[in-house]
């Protein structure tokens, strides 16, 4: 079985970018601004050799091409990464590869993304469904967080 000794060793492909799961949604600042979220995570494993080293490995990766931070330090800028291709979708720009990811959102989070709000983006390094429920998505960031098994940044339109 092949698996990477570091994150190094990952290449960002279409099929690892097209194979992350994303939600969006609208929350609230501690400062009570509305503030738009973008959570990325992996797929359950479709092969005996997706362990979940080999699914952290990737993820981490892919965090390490956002230049995404740990949960216990402040999110860091990771700069403007996020293009709006058609009235509700966006796309993913991560570096060292040509390939983005298509992000469907809702208006009222295109529209503020528009006007220059900007996004938390959350990276889960634990899968979760496609179809996870509002609910169930709530449920995997509060077991993620003091588990320290979420990495954040902040990021904006280009």
């Amino acid at each position: 079985m092949l698996t990477p000794a570091n994150t190094e060793a990952l290449t960002l492909t279409a099929g690892l970018i097209a194979s992350l799961a994303t939600t969006t949604w609208l929350d609230t600042a501690p400062t009570g601004a509305t503030l738009c979220c973008l959570l990325l995570v992996p797929q359950q494993p479709r092969s005996l050799y997706e362990t979940p080293t080999v699914i952290e490995q990737r993820m981490r990766a892919v965090a390490e091409a956002l230049h995404l931070g740990p949960a216990n330090a402040p999110p860091p800028d990771i700069g403007p990464r996020l293009r709006q291709i058609t009235p509700t979708d966006v796309a993913l720009h991560f570096d060292g590869t040509p390939y983005r990811k298509r992000i469907p959102a809702g208006r009222p989070w295109i529209l503020l993304l528009g006007q220059g709000m900007p996004v938390a983006l959350v990276l889960g390094l634990d899968p979760l469904s496609r179809s996870a429920t509002p609910a169930e998505i709530d449920t995997y960031l509060d077991r993620a967080t003091p588990r320290q098994r979420l990495l954040f940044g902040h990021t904006r339109t280009e």
